[in-house]
């Protein structure tokens, strides 16, 4: 989804302490400190925004959603799940290395069904299971590290190295555009399997495809949206399921 607010909070993941990395990879975060990572910024966030109380009919259905597609995931003990609504205007969803996952109100009262709910978790919590964030880090302290040995080796001046950053930042672009489609498939399976109806996510993001400011694809770190709800889709035709009617949220307002 959306993350240009916690962006910033994963810079400061980045550019904080030491990890320990895991023996394959001497760049890649363990789990454990992914988690430990995790919970620290979690704690942040909820300091800086007004966090909704377990009574709210919304943090009760994203809990309700969230055991639910954990309840179908052999390795949902590998990490520290958490499901907390974010009192703001903002519209996103994000998950946190290790587990913490947030919504905005902005986000969750604009959705009209538990199944796009279920889609969006479904695609957040790949993210967390597949340790994109890890990845992430890890190519980038790989490039960082060969990007300054070259400048330093060829002298490269001041433009030079501001185009040098350019095409830094297009890789990045392209890494987080994997990771999206992977978390798109990811919501597809983790609804689907969880017994919510997969059209949610589709409908999620025909939802955000009418919101202003969208980047052109090729400079934005998300598939368009188009792309994205077709490929949902043609995931839907080929499985020859039949999958129940979504079921309409308790503070959505339907259309006449």
């Amino acid at each position: 989804m959306r993350r240009s607010f916690v962006r910033s909070y994963l810079i400061i993941l980045a550019v904080g302490p030491c990890f320990m990395a895991s023996a394959r990879d001497p760049f890649r975060v363990g789990a454990n400190e992914q988690i430990r990572l995790g919970q620290q910024v979690a704690a942040q966030i909820r300091r800086q925004f007004h966090t909704l109380p377990p009574t709210d009919p919304r943090v009760q259905v994203l809990r309700r959603v969230g055991r639910r597609i954990l309840s179908t995931f052999p390795d949902s003990e590998t990490w520290q799940y958490s499901f907390d609504v974010l009192d703001d205007k903002e519209i996103n969803a994000f998950s946190l290395p290790g587990g913490p996952t947030f919504f905005f109100t902005g986000l969750l009262n604009k959705l009209k069904t538990e199944d796009e709910v279920a889609g969006i978790m479904g695609h957040e919590l790949t993210h967390v299971r597949q340790q994109h964030w890890a990845k992430m880090y890890s190519e980038i302290q790989k490039r960082q590290l060969f990007m300054t040995a070259a400048l330093i080796f060829l002298r490269v001046n001041y433009t030079g190295a501001q185009l040098v950053d350019l095409a830094n930042n297009l890789l990045d672009l392209k890494y987080s555009r994997n990771d999206e489609s992977a978390a798109d498939q990811g919501g597809f399976e983790n609804s689907s399997n969880a017994g919510y109806n997969p059209q949610g996510l589709a409908d999620a993001f025909a939802m955000l495809d009418k919101l202003p400011g969208h980047e052109p694809e090729f400079l934005s770190d998300h598939p368009s949206d188009n792309k994205r709800i077709n490929h949902i889709e043609d995931d839907i035709k080929r499985s020859g399921k039949s999958y129940p009617a979504q079921r309409q949220l308790p503070w959505a307002t339907v259309a006449p």
